[in-house]
């Protein structure tokens, strides 16, 4: 027989200095390289990848690397270049204001509003967005402090796409001195994510819309996690009462399947 046992009342989980909740946070990085995660002392073996496949799928990985007085954690968004066709043939479109449509794209290369709601503005600035590169948009609307009807629109959308992050790296420097809020958990007892259904400005604080964004479907949190921010302890986390039970489903993050290819 070979079996390590430990007291009953020992913690053998895990040594790791992990958080939950919603935190505040600054961006400090951009799809850096070993070295210059060293230098945030961030210490990885290997040279991070952002090239990477999932399912025979080929994506790019955007990460904004976040640090508060807690914790330095990586916010990783998968992204596929190209535009974003949903199953009827529409193209899934953002305008410089960051309102979004499934629109039909002509042979001359334009796209067709005649159809967008009435509360749709700016309808001449509608641009392809690849799919992942929303999620993009929303952290840098939220990182920046966008106003409602305020212009948000990256200047090199495909090419951040296509893995060339030059302008946001750019931002890092321009809005240092901003924070956005995003919700961190624990997957496994062990890694630190963040969830990127939802991030938040630092004023006002609005707890409600993570909630609101977990209720969706596909919106549920992958691992144990909390709203107000605190240590993590294995025996002490336990669902928000005002937050959806955790779910065993994956989201196309995980999986490089998107359910959201409809219009």
């Amino acid at each position: 027989m070979a079996i390590q046992s430990n007291p009953s009342d020992q913690a053998v989980v895990s040594g790791l200095k992990l958080f939950t909740g919603i935190g505040e946070f600054k961006v400090v990085a951009v799809n850096p390289t070993l070295e210059q995660l060293h230098g945030m002392n961030v210490m990885l073996q290997s040279e991070p990848k952002y090239d990477v496949e999932i399912n025979g799928d080929n994506f790019k990985k955007i990460v904004f690397w976040l640090r508060n007085e807690d914790v330095t954690t990586s916010c990783e968004i998968l992204v596929t270049p190209g535009e974003w066709v949903s199953q009827s043939g529409k193209v899934k479109c953002y305008n410089r204001i960051g309102q979004d449509q499934w629109l039909e794209k002509g042979p001359d290369g334009s796209f067709d509003t005649s159809n967008c709601p009435e509360w749709i503005k700016e309808k001449d600035s509608f641009y392809a967005i690849p799919r992942g590169m929303d999620t993009v948009t929303e952290f840098v609307k939220a990182w920046a402090n966008v106003e409602n009807g305020g212009e948000i629109k990256l200047d090199t959308v495909n090419k951040v796409a296509n893995g060339d992050v030059k302008e946001l790296r750019e931002l890092v420097k321009v809005l240092a001195n901003n924070s956005v809020r995003a919700l961190v958990y624990v997957r496994d007892e062990k890694y630190q994510a963040v969830y990127t259904r939802h991030f938040g400005r630092v004023n006002p604080k609005r707890n409600d819309l993570f909630i609101k964004e977990m209720n969706k479907d596909y919106g549920a949190v992958k691992g144990e996690y909390t709203i107000e921010w605190q240590k993590y302890e294995p025996s002490e986390i336990q669902a928000d009462t005002a937050a959806p039970a955790l779910e065993e489903s994956s989201d196309w993050e995980d999986t490089g399947i998107d359910p959201f290819g409809d219009d």
